[in-house]
C-alpha cells in the first residue's frame, strides 16, 4: 500500500465540505460547512484539549462542572474553514470563528451532523 494511503493529516486539514441537512425535516440544504477532519493536527490538539480539561476536573472532584457541548462547540470553531449558503436577513452570513461559534452555540443540530461527518474519515480523503 503506498504511503499516501496512509498517511491522512494533511489531506484532513485541507478540509472537507459538509452538506447540512434541515434540522426540521433532515433533506439537504445549499449550506455547505467546511471543517478539517478528524486526522488534522488542529482536531487532534482540540480533542487532546478536552482529554485535559476532563482529566482536570475529574482531579479536582469537578466532574459535574464538564461542558462537553462547549467543548465540542470551541472544537468545531477551531476547526471549520469556511461556509456557504448562509444567510441572515436575507444576505450572505460572512465566515469568521466569532460567527461559527454564534451558529454551533445556536444548532446542536448542525453541530451533531458536523461531528458525524468529521468522525467519517473518508469524508477529508480523496482516492
Amino acid at each position: 500500500m503506498e504511503i499516501s494511503k496512509l498517511a491522512t493529516a494533511e489531506a484532513h486539514s485541507e478540509g472537507a465540505e459538509c452538506n447540512i441537512t434541515d434540522p426540521l425535516t433532515n433533506k439537504p440544504t445549499d449550506v455547505f460547512i467546511k471543517i478539517m477532519g478528524a486526522d488534522s493536527k488542529d482536531w487532534r490538539a482540540q480533542k487532546k484539549k478536552q482529554t485535559n480539561a476532563v482529566m482536570n476536573a475529574r482531579a479536582g472532584g469537578k466532574s459535574e462542572d464538564i461542558d462537553f457541548d462547549a467543548m465540542d462547540v470551541d472544537a468545531l470553531v477551531a476547526v471549520t474553514i469556511g461556509w456557504r449558503g448562509i444567510l441572515e436577513n436575507g444576505k450572505d452570513y460572512p465566515f469568521s470563528k466569532k460567527n461559527a461559534r454564534r451558529l454551533y452555540e445556536n444548532s446542536p443540530a448542525v453541530v451533531n451532523q458536523l461531528l458525524a461527518f468529521l468522525s467519517n474519515g473518508a469524508n477529508c480523503t480523496k482516492g
